[in-house]
């Protein structure tokens, strides 16, 4: 998966004002409102367990999307992405965050009880060794009433995804967690076990005994295990006749959202392909076609990353353009096994190109290796899955493309998100191709399960979860 940002208007497309929310208006988005735990929750039942499909290696060390899931059961983050596309307080005490008015610092407080589960507390120095140095030049305090200030390198409108989202407050030291959960054990390329952690902070809950997150990354196979009783809650991505297809699973229940975090795209890499090459390989995708067909009603056409207003890549990989630049050419596209749609599209764009008179080889393989490769350039064109928070980070996903134009971005500057926008376009850098819609399903008499398009996997409320009296 790539994890960061992306970008907005190009040329031409570029909306008007109040049509598509600025990075300012979208980051300023939060809600400092209730606990994690709902009132009504005293009355829940304790104990039990559940068994959650997710669809990458759920290692908490790992440094990719997978494991930024399981690292935001088991350590704290400032704020968690709700299910309105808004920041929720988590460790930060509601209501107490504030930003400054030039946007280069924020004040707020932790929670009173906030804890590790050795007992100590969490402080400032959790958040002073665990900065991304990108964007925190201090951590401040706390002064007498508690009060912590962070110091940015930049005016950044999008804070609150420090140590959030993606990100969370590194442990003190090894087996010591503090988040809702404990890691109990793993088994690797099989699951990993998590524990209600006592010493939570955040509310009354866990109310289950323990979870299990198990990797199951074949959709077909999770809604089988579903169906068998062998999965309590799964999240697939999207696939033909996805919802529909739960829906038929004997005694479930289905919870959808049209906003999400998550994105299908093609990336093209310039060290390896020309330019006249990359756009060649752009002409073999027929985005509308594919969305429209095998993925109507699961997902949405994506013409640009910063709201559905956003037409930078509107008429970009239409089946169309001239693909006669491949002749005689043999281009690797790499895909990530867990994403259902890749080999369909893959196979497309490989009939294309063959009409062209060129290869396509493809190169499948687990997404955390796919991260790998991209992070290190090893590859011609990918087909990858992406995240951004609901404050999303440009300088995270394009600062290698202008680190200038993606500090702008980050700060709130529209134009700076046009520019870079128009790069990536431009130079065949980025062809985005949908956004999923989230399901997740669930069975049995396990309550408290929400879908969130923001979430990392289904289990992002876990902590709130329980088993209804049979």
């Amino acid at each position: 998966m790539a994890v960061g940002a992306a970008c907005t208007h190009g040329k031409g497309a570029r909306p008007s004002p109040g049509a598509t929310p600025s990075t300012t208006a979208a980051a300023a988005l939060t809600d400092a409102a209730p606990p994690l735990i709902a009132p009504g929750a005293r009355h829940h039942t304790t104990g039990g367990s559940a068994r959650v499909g997710v669809w990458g290696e759920p290692d908490p060390a790992a440094p990719t999307l997978a494991g930024a899931a399981v690292r935001a059961l088991v350590l704290p983050q400032l704020f968690v992405a709700g299910v309105d596309g808004r920041w929720r307080s988590a460790l930060v005490d509601p209501g107490s965050d504030h930003v400054a008015p030039d946007l280069r610092s924020a004040t707020f407080k932790l929670r009173p009880r906030a804890v590790w589960s050795n007992g100590s507390p969490i402080t400032a120095d959790d958040l002073r060794r665990s900065a991304d140095a990108r964007f925190v030049a201090g951590v401040d305090g706390p002064a007498g009433d508690g009060t912590i200030t962070v110091r940015f390198t930049q005016r950044l409108p999008g804070w609150r995804r420090l140590w959030s989202g993606t990100s969370s407050v590194s442990s003190p030291a090894p087996g010591v967690w503090g988040g809702p959960f404990l890691v109990a054990g793993r088994t690797p390329g099989l699951e990993t076990v998590l524990r209600r952690n006592d010493s939570w902070w955040g509310g009354l809950g866990p109310f289950l005994d323990d979870l299990h997150l198990v990797l199951v990354p074949d959709a077909t196979t999770a809604r089988q295990l579903l169906a068998a009783g062998q999965l309590d809650v799964v999240m697939p991505p999207a696939g033909t006749v996805r919802t529909e297809q739960l829906r038929q699973v004997p005694g479930a229940d289905i919870d959808t959202a049209n906003a999400t975090g998550w994105n299908v795209s093609l990336f093209l890499n310039a060290a390896q392909l020309d330019g006249p090459t990359r756009a060649a390989v752009v002409a073999t995708v027929d985005r509308g076609a594919f969305v429209g067909g095998l993925l109507r009603g699961e997902a949405t056409l994506l013409d640009g990353f910063a709201g559905p207003e956003d037409g930078a890549w509107r008429g970009v990989g239409a089946g169309g353009g001239d693909a006669g630049g491949l002749k005689g050419k043999t281009v690797q596209v790499t895909g990530e096994v867990e994403e259902p749609m890749t080999p369909v599209l893959e196979r497309s764009m490989q009939r294309r190109a063959a009409a062209a008179g060129a290869s396509f080889e493809l190169r499948n393989a687990e997404a955390d290796r796919v991260e790998g490769w991209l992070a290190s350039g090893d590859y011609q064109a990918a087909v990858v899955m992406g995240y951004d928070t609901p404050s999303p980070c440009w300088t995270c996903r394009w600062g290698s493309v202008d680190a200038t134009l993606a500090k702008n971005a980050d700060e709130g500057d529209d134009p700076a998100i046009v520019a870079l926008e128009a790069r990536l376009r431009e130079g065949n850098l980025v062809v985005p191709l949908w956004r999923p819609r989230a399901v997740v399903a669930w069975r049995g008499n396990l309550e408290g399960v929400r879908v969130n398009g923001w979430a990392l996997n289904g289990a992002w409320n876990a902590w709130e979860w329980y088993r209804a009296p049979a």
